[in-house]
């Protein structure tokens, strides 16, 4: 029974793309509620902050498994290979290759 709503649902083109993008959207709103989070909680010593971070963590993680299960297995490789895509692009702003002379 559940598997044939999934499959029901993995047939909506509409339902995939809307997995792609949570899966996509998931890891930097996590990263960013954590690094939020602590930084306000050791700014004005007090946990509530951390505790609204953990919050929004689960909330990513109920994010990943929704895109997931809209997605399929097709979704996480598109958004897998997006998110590694941006990851090398990124760093190769910040970080030179070895093999490049140094300008001084």
């Amino acid at each position: 029974m559940f598997r044939k709503i999934i499959l029901k649902i993995r047939s909506s083109r509409t339902a995939f793309w809307i997995g792609v993008v949570l899966l996509i959207v998931n890891p930097p709103l996590g990263w960013l509620g954590f690094i939020l989070g602590g930084y306000f909680s050791a700014k004005y010593q007090t946990p509530r902050y951390m505790v609204i971070a953990t919050i929004v963590y689960a909330i990513t993680w109920g994010m990943a498994g929704t895109g997931v299960l809209l997605a399929g297995p097709k979704g996480v490789m598109i958004a897998k290979s997006f998110i590694k895509y941006i990851w090398r692009k990124t760093k190769s702003l910040f970080v030179k290759p070895a093999n490049e002379p140094r300008s001084e």
